[in-house]
């Protein structure tokens, strides 16, 4: 997948997830990666293993477009509280999993963008079209929920982001808008 257009140079780490066999992947060669500047481009996966500090374990690359990751949710201590959450793929702490809350993660970034590979991964084939979502274009993130997140777009107003799109970590890029950028 190419990366979105930007002033800036991008350099995308390529994810060398655990191999077919089943085996865990070799993390002797393995490094964090390098923390962005405003306005760069960051994958999903990328912005989870620099902010959340997850490593290329925590995803799965069965399937055409990895890494891959769940969509959960956190249950909180007073029972009352549930929150959507991103969710290791494979198991990390013997029977846990880790989570990072939606909200919490997505508020370090401005801008959200989709391919529409992800659509057609979670929805089938013939989903990523212009008729469905704004792919291509950088949507402002306004707040998450159960139902989806709710976005902002110049040229198509309010939009809703369904979660599960969102599990192709290598199809969504998020950014922080720039710094001189008109206002909404």
């Amino acid at each position: 997948m190419t990366s979105p257009s930007t002033d800036a140079d991008i350099q995308v780490r390529d994810f060398q997830g655990p191999s077919g066999s089943g085996a865990l992947p070799d993390l002797d060669g393995w490094e964090m990666p390098a923390r962005r500047v405003v306005g760069e481009p960051v994958t999903l996966a990328d912005s989870l293993m620099v902010e959340a500090g997850w490593s290329p374990m925590n995803f799965s690359d069965a399937g055409p477009n990895p890494p891959y990751l769940r969509i959960g949710g956190k249950l909180w201590v007073t029972l009352t509280e549930y929150e959507p959450c991103f969710s290791s793929y494979h198991r990390d702490r013997v029977l846990f999993r880790s989570k990072v809350p939606m909200a919490e993660h997505l508020q370090k970034y401005d801008q959200i963008m989709v391919d529409p590979l992800a659509f057609e991964e979670c929805f089938g084939p013939g989903q990523g079209t212009d008729a469905t979502f704004p792919f291509g274009a950088w949507l402002s993130i306004r707040e998450v929920r159960f139902t989806g997140i709710e976005l902002w777009a110049r040229h198509h107003g309010r939009v809703t982001l369904p979660l599960q799109p969102l599990a192709v970590a290598s199809a969504v890029w998020l950014r922080n808008a720039d710094i001189d950028a008109p206002p909404l």
